[in-house]
Parts: C-alpha cells; sequence; structure tokens
C-alpha cells in the first residue's frame, strides 16, 4: 500500500472548487432559508463544500482504485441527511422539496469536485429558475393551519420586529390587535404550516421587547 506524502501547500485547483462549491450551494441554501425551511443556508452549503472535497479526495487516490466508490457513498449518505428533513404530521408530508435540494446540492458539490465548473454552473442556474418560477404553482394551501397567538410586548420596538417577521415567514395574516390592560399584549391570527409557525415563534422568542407567548 502506498502512503501519500503530506502535502502542506492547497492546490490552487482544489481552492477554486471550494470556492464555486461555497458560492453556488449557499446561494441555494439562501433560497430554502428565506422561506424558514429547516435545512437552510449552512446545511446547503456544507453538504456542496463535503461533497466536492470527497469527490476530489476520490480523483486523488484514483491510481489505486475506482475513484467513483467515495462518489457513491456521498449519494447514499445524503439520503439519510434529506430524510431528517421530511416531515410528517396529521397525514402531510412536509420537507420534501429542502430534501431533494440537499440532494442536488451534493450533485452540485460532486460536480465542481470532479472539475465539471460549467455543468455546475448551469445545473444551479436551473434549479434556482425552477425553485423561484414554480413558485407561483404550488398549492401550500392545504398544508396551512390557523394560529391564534397572543405575545406580551415589553418594548413598543418589539410589534415593529414582529411585524417585520410576519412578512419575511410570509404568513397569511387575518387579523393583528394591540390589547392594552395590565399589560400590552399584540393579538394575530395568521394561516402557515406548522413547521413555519414553529420556526416563526422560535425568532419571536428571541425578541428583547417580548414576553410571555401562549395561544388563545
Amino acid at each position: 500500500m502506498v502512503i501519500p506524502v503530506p502535502n502542506f501547500f492547497i492546490p490552487v485547483d482544489f481552492l477554486i472548487r471550494c470556492l464555486l462549491s461555497l458560492i453556488l450551494g449557499s446561494m441555494i441554501g439562501l433560497e430554502r432559508e428565506v422561506k424558514g425551511k429547516p435545512a437552510g443556508l449552512k446545511t446547503h452549503t456544507l453538504i456542496a463544500l463535503g461533497s466536492t472535497a470527497l469527490t476530489y479526495l476520490s480523483f486523488q487516490f484514483s491510481y489505486q482504485g475506482d475513484p467513483s466508490r467515495i462518489a457513491a457513498q456521498i449519494v447514499s449518505g445524503v439520503g439519510f441527511i434529506g430524510g431528517g428533513a421530511i416531515l410528517h404530521s396529521k397525514h402531510i408530508i412536509k420537507g420534501l422539496t429542502t430534501a431533494a435540494t440537499l440532494w442536488v446540492a451534493s450533485a452540485l458539490g460532486m460536480l465542481v469536485g470532479a472539475g465539471f465548473f460549467l455543468q455546475a454552473v448551469f445545473l444551479w442556474a436551473v434549479i434556482f429558475l425552477f425553485l423561484i418560477l414554480s413558485k407561483p404553482f404550488s398549492n401550500k394551501d392545504k398544508a396551512l393551519e390557523t394560529f391564534n397567538m397572543q405575545i406580551e410586548i415589553k418594548s413598543v420596538v418589539a410589534i415593529q420586529e414582529i411585524g417585520a417577521l410576519i412578512k419575511r415567514f410570509q404568513l397569511k395574516l387575518h387579523s393583528k390587535s394591540v390589547v392594552r390592560k395590565k399589560k400590552i399584549i399584540l393579538e394575530i391570527n395568521y394561516a402557515t404550516t406548522s413547521m413555519n409557525h414553529y420556526l416563526f415563534l422560535k425568532r419571536v422568542f428571541r425578541i428583547g421587547g417580548v414576553g410571555d407567548v401562549f395561544k388563545f
């Protein structure tokens, strides 16, 4: 068995591949992040980078055997990660699109790692445009649930921040009112998916001027 000699200099071609993979993977992940999906910017970027590094490594070891052996394991390994992004709740399956984008992010990384730069850029463009153009045709209303929430407000700025979050998570707002009793309470009624609702509340709790949050 031939043991490779350690190389303390990073090849330029490896740097270029990682940079391209970083850009393509992060742009797909950013689209998922903006929509509040469970796997967003970091997950897609790391999968693309990891696939690039492993594919590059497999070609460096090609003189010892078949370079496709590592690449084949990438495909099956990403399948487990994608499975974690799929949720099943109340007879509704969610996260299939995110799992698919994780899979193609891995494919992008493998293309870049193998040196197929133009093909990777073309695939990224097709994926990105498809995600944007297919949005009007996706029927998400069937998965929407209605939520009635009361949020204790300790700072006026918090109301503005919550309003910004409502727009960011694209909640279908039915009503929004401020009730002043012993405490200032913001009552909101909206429709969204259960996952989006969870992510929205998670961000609400991070706002400094927010107290208790409960359903009514």
